[in-house]
């Protein structure tokens, strides 16, 4: 499904700021296609460590390559291979237009025409059939996490990242969710999704999880990843 790659590779990576680490001693290793979970408390630097691993945050210390193209050199480059579910705060659905509208707005931003078969295809991507005429703020939690999954693959990228995949769901739609995003991977397209829930883990091909963050800077580095070398179709 991607035209692109988007393998990744972290060694040592790690965020500094004035007041102390937000996350350090990062190593991950997957392939394109692969499905890897990124898991830690409230503080712990997990949505920080997305959005570098989605060339939106500058890491300070370490190395990141994803595709090939170095993260800490070539940012905007890594930014063209990925695309980004909702994060709060950073690209919130609006709650006031219906699905239609939403997935309109979005793909005026690629500059495609707001025809109705792209609409479709932007929903069939991500697995769902919602109804256009559908309000936003209306939508279950389940719809709204792969509402924003859709519009992220709008622009085809080679890699998706998802935060939050806790918030709002119980554990059941939560696995409804990721089995989406294994879908998604399975096609060729490398998912990263984050998580308060630890079990997330069990359910991935690589599994990072980081430590929770001490009234003081963080010391201890986060747990080491499963390494995986395997190639998914």
């Amino acid at each position: 499904m991607a035209s692109r790659t988007a393998d990744i590779c972290a060694r040592g990576l790690g965020l500094r700021t004035r007041t102390g680490w937000v996350y350090k001693d990062i190593d991950l290793i997957a392939p394109q296609g692969a499905l890897v979970a990124v898991t830690g408390p409230s503080g712990s630097g997990k949505t920080a460590l997305l959005l570098t691993l989605a060339g939106r945050m500058r890491a300070t210390d370490g190395s990141l390559t994803v595709g090939g193209v170095d993260a800490r050199l070539s940012p905007a480059a890594v930014r063209r291979l990925t695309g980004l579910g909702e994060f709060s705060g950073l690209n919130d659905l609006d709650e006031s237009l219906n699905v239609g509208d939403q997935i309109r707005t979005e793909l005026s931003t690629h500059g495609l025409r707001w025809r109705g078969a792209r609409l479709s295809d932007a929903l069939c991507l991500s697995g769902i059939d919602l109804d256009l005429r559908t309000t936003v703020r209306d939508l279950p939690a389940v719809e709204r996490t792969l509402l924003g999954v859709a519009l992220a693959l709008i622009g085809k990228p080679a890699m998706v990242v998802v935060d939050e995949l806790h918030e709002g769901l119980t554990p059941d739609e939560r696995d409804i969710v990721w089995r989406h995003l294994r879908t998604l991977a399975d096609g060729g397209v490398t998912v990263v999704g984050g998580s308060l829930d630890p079990g997330l883990a069990t359910l991935a091909d690589a599994a990072l999880a980081l430590p929770r963050a001490s009234s003081e800077n963080r010391t201890e580095p986060a747990t080491a990843p499963q390494e995986v070398t395997h190639a998914l179709s």
